[in-house]
């Protein structure tokens, strides 16, 4: 195997493992997965095998097996689209995520364009000039809640809302404005039937790029108003460098591990916020109740996720 295809399939059976799933846990043919595509330079060979089909051969899956585009939003995607199959009644387990593997001429794309930066990234930070590319992968297991019952399993949250928009009026490597961006956590909070208010912390997808961490800061703003000072907002490509397809699955399990521990954790090399941009930054790790996590994805060429989570 690649290494792409190592990493993903590792993330994947370390999901099964900790949902307590295994050989013979259900029908194969109720199980179903999502995988989102990793990001590719223009020109780039494709995947021969996409890692979501590997999976499913290793783990035996006998049900859907999807592979979603879109950009570095493509991780997040696929974990929405797990949780409409449940919805649906498609499928009792999905396990879904993506992986993201880095190559020379990927690395070189993402300079070319001034996206990655040679130094730390500083996402949210008035010194921000690009991301720190990074490999990565992250896989959750997706279950109906009648399913999880029935073996006993334990929850570590619910998929209480998801916001999926498509912006046809941004470039192929441009990411939505701010109120694009903003439409999708609109969506989110409105499927759930939630107020902004009651959003305790919110994990960006604010990279280090200027124009991300725009489009995405403005975007909380406009959805959350005022209430932005209150609701903490943090990410994690300052820490963990930004893995492109896997940053939206990434995101996903931390948010559930800052469910689980009931605490916030700080933006890696933040210092000095735009002027105008104000929002209750994390600075640093702290207890904190949380029983609802926002979190959110921009991909270039206009596809904005948000997946609103519930202890």
């Amino acid at each position: 195997m690649d290494r792409g295809s190592a990493i993903a399939l590792d993330a994947a059976l370390q999901a099964l493992s900790v949902a307590g799933l295994g050989a013979g846990s259900g029908d194969a043919r109720r199980f179903a997965l999502v995988d989102g595509l990793p990001y590719r330079a223009p020109g780039q060979g494709t995947l021969f095998v996409p890692y979501g089909h590997l999976i499913a051969r290793a783990t035996g899956v006998r049900g859907p097996v999807s592979v979603i585009g879109g950009a570095e939003a493509s991780g997040l995607s696929a974990i929405a689209a797990a949780a409409r199959l449940i919805l649906r009644g498609e499928a009792d387990v999905v396990i879904a995520g993506a992986a993201q593997a880095l190559q020379p001429a990927l690395l070189e794309h993402l300079r070319a364009q001034g996206f990655a930066s040679r130094t730390a990234g500083r996402p949210f930070d008035a010194a921000h000039n690009g991301f720190t590319a990074a490999e990565g992968a992250a896989y959750v297991v997706v279950e109906s809640a009648a399913n999880a019952r029935e073996r006993g399993a334990t929850a570590f949250a619910r998929v209480s809302g998801r916001g999926e928009t498509f912006d046809g009026l941004a470039e192929p490597l441009a990411t939505s404005e701010p109120g694009e961006a903003g439409r999708a956590q609109q969506a989110a909070l409105a499927d759930a039937g939630f107020l902004q208010n009651q959003v305790d912390l919110v994990i960006s997808c604010a990279d280090g790029r200027l124009t991300t961490d725009f489009s995405e800061g403005y975007g909380i703003l406009r959805t959350f108003g005022r209430h932005a000072f209150f609701a903490g907002v943090t990410t994690i490509a300052g820490g963990l460098g930004f893995s492109l397809a896997a940053s939206g699955p990434l995101s996903v399990a931390l948010a559930l591990e800052s469910l689980r521990r009931q605490q916030v954790f700080p933006i890696a090399g933040f210092e000095t916020p735009e002027k105008d941009l104000d929002l209750a930054y994390v600075r640093e790790s702290r207890a904190e109740k949380l029983d609802c996590v926002l979190v959110n994805s921009l991909g270039l060429g206009g596809t904005n996720v948000s997946l609103l989570l519930q202890r």
